[in-house]
């Protein structure tokens, strides 16, 4: 085995780890894990069989695998900033809520406003 291939596969390994073992991973659903496992895979098959990926670039209809593999890896990247964008989106979301609701709590505060919680039903109507 070449030393720039221990390396790779230390580097995707490592990659792997780190992504999964993030404080923030514990949001990311299952299916983009394995996603990601797969392209883990898919990248260490590639530095370890060079030839096998080229036997299935040539399946596919690509010359050669490093181009596969260079398209997989534009298409990883698409998704990653799609995912990234639409998280951002809702992040923004949830901050301007939570502003929104904070101004509105100040204002009940500081116009001696009794505030009624909305989840609260109040209390039963009499049958009087």
């Amino acid at each position: 085995m070449i030393i720039v291939q221990f390396l790779l596969i230390g580097a995707f390994l490592f990659l792997f780890y780190v992504a999964i073992r993030s404080r923030t991973a514990h949001g990311v659903s299952a299916s983009k894990k394995l996603l990601f496992l797969l392209l883990m895979a898919v990248l260490v098959v590639a530095v370890l069989a060079p030839n096998l990926v080229t036997e299935a670039a040539n399946l596919v209809g690509v010359g050669r695998g490093t181009d596969l593999v260079l398209y997989l890896m534009a298409v990883s990247f698409g998704f990653y900033v799609v995912n990234d964008y639409l998280r951002g989106q809702d992040n923004r979301q949830q901050l301007h809520r939570l502003a929104r609701r904070i101004a509105v709590l100040e204002a009940l505060e500081r116009y001696h406003i009794a505030h009624r919680d909305e989840t609260d039903p109040g209390p039963a109507p009499s049958d009087d």
